[in-house]
């Protein structure tokens, strides 16, 4: 596992942790809003910051359930069927298993339900370091589960640091997207969670403290913990052997099994491009390709740019970005031999590109104008028809021929229609390559 050395401590921490390690070494807590600079919701940046506006997320959902209960309504109208459309998502979705139905359910809960006291406006030290140790676990494993890679349940993990009289945990997987409110909304909402345990852990009102953690997640992108407790007494020693420590280490051995056992709600069958199973996250499907994919495979078979919300297009089951397409096998003009890559003409000569087509008497630009290829030049219809006129004194074959350009074709023609020759090869017609395919991409989420 790979390791990072704190600034602060000198300590070697898991790099996946690095940055939470470092906003909690020497006993400085988690970060507030207020204390720093403004980040984008899921940025690396923000990583410290988010525990603490997790927490303020929850205080509010328990304290304000008439505002709960707007942002619920407010989301009905972002549902096609099943998929959720979340504003900041700019138009992609999220696959849910109930679609509208459990967000009418969940209104009528907080709706029967009362405020209650918050837990906080700031994540607990302790409960946090327990909820970081599974995210730093969990995260790189890619599995959704409340037990450690090694067995450890989550009261465990948090005996580690202190003593509680009630307990509970709920994590959250989705996009870096999300900000801490629009989480607890998740939670609150429950989608495909039979017990509905994550809504009843939410407004629990014997909790009065809650601990929390943010990063990454292999299979989905972030991953959310939130330790939730009732009668917190923290253990101070060995919080700050913890704080110098870094996140509970777990052997390679160990990881590398839980990572081949890995499981979560979703099963979306392989993905085409590596085989492997999809258990959520970004997924996009692509029929040319035999079907479903990680969002993280598919790429550019030639220059490895990421395809999931742009053009690309397929040659022998091998996607490529329009650039490398054009490049690997798009036709190329006649006259100056680069990539037609936009509008052009074509003839009995070859393709062309409009700026390229110039008339070979008077180099005016031909455009898209009728023209003439008699004598396996290019002109234009003014000048073809003066070499055509009796007494001209022009005869044609005075006239220069065009460059790169194959064997004569004879035959005047005001808008050539001649086939191109066969070629051993064949290359893909510029309206074929201009004919992409957008890659949208799906997001399965999951609450564990």
């Amino acid at each position: 596992m790979a390791t990072s050395t704190c600034p602060k401590c000198n300590a070697e921490v898991p790099a996946a942790n690095a940055m939470l390690h470092e906003a909690r070494c020497s006993g400085q807590g988690v970060a507030h809003p207020k204390d720093s600079a403004p980040t984008e919701p899921g940025s690396q940046s923000g990583f410290a910051d988010m525990p603490s506006q997790i927490a303020q997320a929850l205080s509010w959902a328990r304290t304000r359930p008439d505002e709960v209960v707007q942002c619920l309504r407010e989301r009905l109208h972002h549902y096609r069927g099943k998929d959720f459309y979340p504003p900041e998502r700019a138009g992609r979705c999220v696959v849910t298993k109930e679609g509208v139905a459990v967000v009418e359910e969940a209104i009528k809960f907080v709706e029967s339900g009362a405020s209650m006291e918050g837990v906080g406006s700031s994540s607990e030290q302790g409960l946090a370091l327990a909820a970081e140790d599974h995210v730093a676990d969990v995260g790189q494993v890619g599995t959704a589960s409340h037990s450690s890679s090694d067995g450890t349940s989550a009261c465990e993990r948090v005996s580690r640091y202190g003593s509680f009289a009630s307990f509970g945990e709920c994590l959250w997987y989705g996009s870096g997207l999300a900000d801490a409110r629009s989480m607890v909304l998740d939670l609150i909402v429950d989608d495909g969670v039979p017990s509905r345990g994550h809504r009843k852990g939410v407004l629990n009102p014997q909790y009065n403290v809650v601990g929390c953690a943010y990063g990454s997640h292999a299979t989905f992108g972030r991953m959310a913990a939130m330790e939730f407790a009732k009668g917190w007494e923290p253990n101070q020693m060995f919080i700050r052997s913890r704080l110098q420590n870094g996140p509970v280490k777990i052997s390679e051995k160990v990881l590398a099994g839980a990572k081949e056992k890995a499981e979560t709600t979703w099963s979306l069958g392989s993905c085409a491009m590596c085989s492997e199973k999809i258990r959520g996250g970004k997924v996009v499907e692509i029929k040319e390709l035999g079907g479903k994919l990680h969002g993280a495979c598919f790429k550019c078979s030639k220059c490895s740019t990421s395809l999931v919300g742009g053009t690309y297009k397929v040659q022998s089951r091998s996607p490529f970005c329009t650039g490398c397409f054009l490049e690997e096998f798009g036709e190329t003009c006649k006259a100056c031999s680069k990539v037609i890559d936009g509008a052009s003409v074509s003839c009995g000569l070859g393709k062309f590109h409009v700026d390229c087509l110039v008339c070979c008497t008077c180099n005016k630009s031909i455009g898209k104008a009728p023209f003439s290829t008699a004598g396996g030049v290019i002109n234009c219809n003014e000048c073809a028809g003066s070499v055509s006129r009796p007494g001209s004194g022009r005869p044609a074959a005075t006239r220069g021929t065009l460059k790169s350009v194959g064997s004569a074709i004879a035959g005047p023609s005001t808008k050539a229609k001649a086939k191109p020759k066969p070629k051993p090869a064949p290359k893909m017609s510029m309206a074929k390559a201009k004919g992409t395919t957008m890659a949208i991409a799906m997001d399965y989420a999951a609450l564990g």
